[in-house]
């Protein structure tokens, strides 16, 4: 007796390889745009998330006397990749008239490490900030914020500058320099004060004077171009002077006079009753003034710090564990009463680290260290700000960038 043998249609199998190709063409199709949707934000937290790690890391170990090490991370290269197969098992074994059809899909991303290295990591971290940097450093700080990181001094008023070095061998006190800076502050609140760029032109001529008829516009133009600007000089002759580009303090009116404005002349040695103060860094020639006229002059001179005088002053903020100030594991300043001194005041109200053996259950950022746990707690909006802004500097400085071309009216704080 003879059975019927059942075979697969031929056109059975080609409607379940055309089903197949269908659903590869499809998935395709979605895969470049939902890649984007399900990873960018997962890389660009996950980026954010260690750097701030990064940071605090590194901040922990000056607590300790230990070396910053920095790994960058400048390529991030995700491959998406699909993998798509289907049979068509016929009549006899086929669950569906459309055969069987199978879709993978996976990210595989190369990372790219970078250690900061070399001249120009050096140059970052050992510079000290410039006046015109500080300028455009305007990341949401505060007036007290962005001052008590980047001083060592205002007009010679100390902002604790032994908590710069890693080992300090004695207590140091920034409450004067503080007191000053949060009325300062205070003013900025109220916006009775502003940042602004103007220019003055140096007294010293830097050539011989020339008849003003042998100057025609492009000359003006190429000075102007260069920083330079030509002045009168003797009947009909002009000689060519630099021109050099200021930061001011304005003050408002009617604020000119106001008792806030008398104690911030008092604590930083300035003229009470002018509307304009020059800011400058100490490091300029004319930089003597203040010692020449101790009783008042129009000039904030600013020490201004290196990044990582920023980040060893900063990692004062720092808790110690008991068990590491007993052992000697982090280095400790004597107080006026022998016992170890309490850095963490300096930094006070504005940054401040915590330490336990535990991970924290919650915490802004959380690195382990030496077999504690430090962290910036969730609502540590201070902290967290610090950071931020100390990132800012850091990139600012590292890749050299100056502001170019005009600058218009910039405020001080948020």
């Amino acid at each position: 007796m003879m059975q019927a043998v059942a075979r697969p249609s031929l056109k059975g199998s080609r409607i379940g390889a055309a089903a197949v190709v269908v659903l590869v063409v499809m998935a395709s199709g979605c895969l470049g745009p939902g890649a984007v949707r399900y990873t960018r934000l997962r890389y660009n937290e996950a980026v954010r998330h260690t750097n701030d790690e990064q940071l605090l890391m590194n901040i922990v170990r000056l607590r300790y006397a230990d070396s910053p090490v920095f790994i960058d991370l400048p390529n991030i290269i995700s491959q998406f990749e699909l993998a798509a197969g289907g049979s068509d098992p016929g009549r006899a074994g086929s669950q569906t008239a459309f055969g069987i059809a199978g879709i993978t899909g996976r990210d595989t991303p190369t990372l790219t490490y970078h250690p900061r290295e070399g001249r120009e990591i050096a140059k970052a971290l050992l510079n000290p900030l410039s006046a015109d940097l500080f300028s455009v450093v305007n990341a949401g700080a505060t007036v007290e914020q962005l001052l008590l990181l980047t001083i060592n001094d205002l007009n010679d008023v100390p902002n604790a500058p032994r908590a710069t070095t890693l080992t300090p061998t004695v207590p140091d006190d920034n409450s004067e320099f503080l007191r000053g800076i949060r009325i300062l502050s205070s003013l900025r609140d109220r916006e009775a004060t502003e940042l602004v760029i103007g220019t003055s032109d140096d007294p010293e001529d830097l050539s011989d004077p020339v008849a003003r008829s042998s100057i025609d516009g492009r000359d003006l133009i190429e000075a102007a171009r260069a920083g330079y600007v030509f002045r009168a000089s003797g009947d009909d002759r002009l000689s060519l002077r630099r021109r050099e580009r200021e930061l001011f303090l304005r003050i408002r009116q009617p604020y000119v006079h106001s008792p806030e404005m008398e104690e911030l002349a008092r604590i930083f040695k300035l003229t009470p009753g002018l509307t304009h103060y020059r800011l400058k860094s100490e490091l300029t020639e004319e930089a003597g003034d203040i010692h020449a006229n101790p009783m008042g002059n129009d000039t904030l001179y600013l020490n201004l710090r290196s990044v990582l005088q920023i980040m060893t002053f900063l990692s004062k903020g720092v808790c110690i564990p008991e068990e590491h100030l007993r052992t000697g594991v982090a280095p400790t300043t004597p107080g006026p009463d022998g016992r170890p001194f309490d850095w963490t005041r300096v930094t006070a109200g504005q940054f401040f680290v915590r330490a336990q053996k535990h991970r924290p259950a919650s915490a802004e950022v959380a690195v382990s260290y030496r077999g504690y746990w430090f962290y910036i707690a969730p609502d540590d909006v201070n902290s967290r700000a610090m950071l931020s802004i100390l990132e800012v500097l850091f990139a600012l400085q590292e890749s050299g960038d100056r502001p170019l071309g005009p600058l218009l009216t910039l405020p001080v704080g948020g």
